[in-house]
């Protein structure tokens, strides 16, 4: 275990030798502040992204009950029996369909999964642009004193 005293003793040492060489001192209320946009960042990017999901979940739910239409409307039009040929082209094509809006309904989701993330991956971008413009200011204006 980590003695407190020797710890407040390091602390105290190192902030001794920063004042001894005229090191800038950190504007705390600044990096408080900087760290509350940080957090309301990551906030934001995680509401995007929350927002994304259900977007996501709902679409699908929407996909599935449409599957299940064209399942029970399949079902159906088999019950009416007919002739065998005419009963396989309809199963060929209700494949056929099933394959097609399988192909549509994926690339769907993957456009919506990718918009979220981008949406997301923004914020956080835009705030590390925000952050690193802070901090070249706060070092052009030590640089100048």
């Amino acid at each position: 275990m980590t003695n407190k005293k020797s710890t407040e003793d390091l602390t105290s040492m190192f902030m001794k030798f920063g004042k001894d060489m005229n090191l800038p001192q950190p504007d705390l209320e600044a990096l408080v502040a900087r760290h509350q946009k940080n957090l309301q960042a990551l906030e934001e990017a995680t509401k995007t992204a929350g927002t994304g999901a259900t977007s996501i979940l709902e679409r699908q739910r929407e996909m599935v009950q449409e599957a299940l239409a064209e399942i029970s409307d399949m079902a159906e039009k088999m019950k009416t029996g007919g002739d065998p040929k005419t009963m396989m082209s309809a199963q060929a094509d209700f494949a056929r369909r099933s394959f097609e809006m399988a192909l549509k309904n994926t690339s769907e989701i993957a456009g919506m999964a990718q918009k979220s993330g981008s949406e997301s991956f923004k914020v956080l971008q835009a705030n590390m642009q925000e952050t690193l413009q802070e901090l070249r200011e706060a070092m052009t204006k030590s640089g100048k004193k």
